[in-house]
């Protein structure tokens, strides 16, 4: 499989191949007319003779006839080597295509997360180093840069994966700007229900504050809603999209790339039902219990293909959802306990408090 630095180059390849082509073609095209051009201005010339005396000095003169200059030629008095600035070629710049967008830039853009999303801000647990990342936040910016300036399509080239893994950095890396921007959090006295350092204290985190995106501006709701969960209708994705919150989704220590998207979704959903805030079941009161991640993105169930299997067919939809997708992701064990028991349902606590190390 080719990578997304082979595959962008490849994209560029046939890109040029075309203007070429679009070239040759504008040039096949207008032959006829300029062949039809240059007959006009000899065919029709009147002849000139040139006599002592009769020749006016001033070249204006109207009774002197005109004769077409050759632009490949210097000008008239000029030296043969002198060549006015219009007639020099005009270098292009390095990687200049008048036709198609750069895609060197979300090339780059993967680069900036590469560093971003490391061992050195980012635990094996989540838990971000944000004072540290504070320090050195000029990878962040850069990419906030090269984000704002992105054009729209370079991203529409792009196919299913690639798209999925650019959304799910971006939300992640701008998550981790809006906390470094705030850091360290104040808490809020009206926001007694959030602990003094989450992200909730933050007025507007997910609504007011907006990330340059492509000439657009977009939220961090807007880019986890609209772009991710409801167009693609992959659950996995939630588990994949930070809370900066000790109770939602592990941020990873590494990028998402295209190449490994579904081996990293699959292991995000491991990872998160396995830690104490992702799921528990108790077996003698037959309750499941689930993390409020599951009715936080309830639409994203809805809305996918373990809505649709009839295996828990008596639950709610949600439930028959949630069900279901436990049952594909599941060690075989716990998935034989929910197929046998029909456990009931009940949703943890949310915890707000900052994923901070």
């Amino acid at each position: 499989m080719m990578t997304l630095r082979e595959i962008l180059q490849h994209k560029r390849c046939w890109w040029a191949a075309a203007a070429i082509f679009a070239g040759l073609v504008l040039s096949i095209t207008a032959l006829p007319e300029v062949l039809a051009h240059n007959a006009e201005n000899t065919d029709g010339a009147p002849a000139q003779t040139q006599t002592d005396g009769d020749q006016d000095d001033d070249p204006a003169s109207p009774d002197t006839p005109s004769t077409p200059s050759d632009p490949n030629e210097p000008p008239q008095g000029a030296e043969p080597d002198a060549i006015t600035d219009q007639q020099q070629p005009q270098e292009e710049p390095d990687g200049f295509d008048s036709m198609f967008p750069d895609a060197e830039d979300i090339v780059e853009l993967f680069d900036y997360f590469d560093r971003i999303f490391s061992d050195e801000y980012v635990s094996k647990t989540g838990d971000v180093d944000y004072a540290t990342l504070r320090r050195k936040r000029i990878d962040l910016i850069r990419a906030a840069n090269v984000l704002e300036q992105l054009h729209p399509a370079v991203l529409m080239s792009l196919d299913r994966e690639q798209r999925i893994a650019f959304w799910i950095n971006t939300y992640n890396a701008c998550t981790l700007k809006l906390i470094i921007d705030n850091y360290p959090i104040e808490p809020k006295w009206y926001m007694i229900f959030y602990p003094g350092n989450s992200i909730m204290q933050i007025p507007g985190a997910w609504t007011r504050v907006f990330f340059r995106i492509m000439g657009l501006e977009y939220n961090l709701q807007e880019m986890r809603n609209d772009l991710l969960l409801d167009r693609y209708q992959d659950p996995r994705i939630s588990f994949a999209l930070t809370h900066a919150a000790r109770g939602g989704a592990l941020l990873r220590n590494e990028p998402f790339v295209p190449e490994t998207l579904d081996e990293q979704l699959d292991d995000q959903v491991r990872r998160f039902l396995a830690s104490q805030h992702g799921m528990r079941i108790d077996t003698g009161s037959n309750v499941l219990y689930l993390s409020n991640v599951f009715s936080m993105n309830r639409n994203a169930f809805i809305n996918s293909e373990y809505a649709e299997i009839l295996r828990f067919r008596s639950r709610r939809p949600e439930e028959r959802a949630w069900l279901n997708f436990l049952y594909e992701h599941l060690p075989e064990e716990q998935a034989s306990w929910l197929l046998t028991n029909d456990p009931a349902i009940r949703l943890m606590d949310f915890d707000w408090t900052l994923n901070e190390q």
